[in-house]
């Protein structure tokens, strides 16, 4: 980086207006110009620009730490490749100490990327992501092939833990295109795969998913990064699941579940019993399918988590009959909810109404249903707004309510075409 570009990073990353910097030195658009490379500012300018950074006179001189350089980039990758967050801390505060020690740091871009990167692992730095990503969207232009794919790789990442997987998706296969005549590291393309392979699986492109995450797999056995293996085979048998090949999905969680049981991890003993009673279910093992729920709810205590796992025991006694057992479950549901953060809690009670409605046979079941699923067409749901108009029109079949049940009929299968974005029967065939 130059001179200019350096004065810009240091300004922009103590929040400071150009105007600011400027005032009493030269003019802000002289200023903009040495930050944008258009000028060299004398040795009297550079001077006064420093003394306002606070940064020391000889700092131009600092032609940085070699060797401090290599091993902050060994150590990113055993953080990365470990996800352990003491050691991520650890490292974040090594690097903002060099940072502010050696702010004219000629690879000052590459460690902020690494600080960046870091602070995604660390959740009491999340507030301070988006400050570093619009400062690194102004060197943009600047960055080097391997800059550029971690910078959209934490772009990505931000999309995903935002939600955004057609977002994410789309940074992510940025990245794929940007690198294929550059040679990234293994570590680092498994890295990528891994996370590709979550941002595919929410936009359920099943298919890509498990290809990208038996890539990362690979790598990560070779490397004998259990935890990471095991991350990896439960995304696959999500991914598994959802193809249809149930059996195989199986099989993919019983690997896992043992691979844990062998390091003595009950880490993701929760995910890996809660997929195999969603894989039992689907195989009508319907007592399997129990036994897997409970256990997974019996090693978690996340009201949320818990409320899912317990919704899914409601729906596989309904599944049964089972009513005495439906209500009891029912009624523990109902008794979570109050734990759970508003943003979340009506969502899940939208669920619970509705075997409360067909559950305890309620006289306003109609209202009920109208008001759920107005609450699902809000939040764009179509898949459960398709399900619980089938539900309904079922239940006023039943009671003889011909009409009604064949306006809802025909308005489950206009949400079903929203599901699938389809917007003409054509697009059926």
């Amino acid at each position: 980086m130059n001179i200019g570009q350096l004065i810009k990073l240091e300004r922009q990353r103590q929040n400071m207006k150009q105007e600011y910097l400027a005032s009493g030195i030269c003019v802000p658009s002289y200023l903009s110009r040495i930050e944008n490379g258009l000028v060299i500012p004398s040795e009297d300018i550079q001077q006064h620009l420093l003394k306002r950074l606070n940064v020391p006179l000889d700092a131009l001189n600092n032609d940085g730490d070699e060797a401090k350089l290599s091993y902050f980039k060994a150590f990113f990758k055993t953080v990365i490749n470990s996800r352990n967050k003491l050691k991520a801390n650890s490292l974040f505060q090594d690097i903002r100490t060099y940072i502010e020690e050696h702010p004219f740091e000629p690879k000052r871009l590459t460690l902020l990327l690494m600080e960046t990167r870091l602070m995604l692992m660390l959740p009491n730095y999340l507030n301070q992501v988006q400050a570093n990503v619009i400062i690194l969207e102004e060197f943009k232009k600047e960055m080097d092939t391997e800059q550029l794919f971690y910078f959209f790789s934490i772009q990505g990442i931000i999309a995903y833990q935002n939600n955004q997987f057609r977002e994410a998706s789309e940074l992510l296969t940025q990245i794929f295109t940007l690198i294929k005549s550059y040679r990234m590291e293994d570590w680092e393309m498994a890295e990528l795969y891994y996370i590709s392979s979550l941002a595919v699986l929410s936009e359920s492109r099943y298919i890509l998913a498990i290809d990208y995450v038996k890539s990362a797999l690979s790598y990560f056995n070779q490397e004998i990064l259990i935890e990471r293996s095991i991350e990896c085979l439960i995304i696959l048998g999500i991914a598994q699941k959802h193809t249809g090949v149930i059996n195989e999905s199986v099989l993919t969680f019983e690997k896992a579940k043992d691979i844990s049981s062998k390091i003595e991890s009950s880490k993701f003993k929760r995910k890996i019993e809660h997929n195999l009673g969603a894989c039992h279910s689907l195989l009508k093992n319907h007592e399997q399918a129990l036994l897997h729920f409970q256990n997974s709810l019996s090693e978690n205590t996340n009201p949320e988590e818990n409320l899912l796992t317990i919704l899914n025991i409601l729906k596989e006694y309904h599944k049964i009959s089972d009513i005495e057992n439906a209500i009891v479950w029912l009624n523990r549901g109902f008794k979570l909810l109050n734990l759970l953060p508003e943003k979340t809690r009506t969502f899940y009670s939208s669920h619970l109404e509705v075997y409360q409605a067909i559950l305890l046979d309620k006289h306003d079941l109609l209202s009920t249903f109208k008001k759920i699923l107005k609450y699902f067409e809000l939040k764009q749901e179509y898949k459960y707004c398709s399900v619980y108009s089938y539900v309904l029109a079922q239940k006023l079949a039943e009671e003889k309510q011909y009409k009604q049940a064949t306006i809802y009929f025909d308005l489950g299968f206009k949400y079903y075409l929203k599901q699938l974005n389809i917007t003409s029967w054509e697009e059926l065939l």
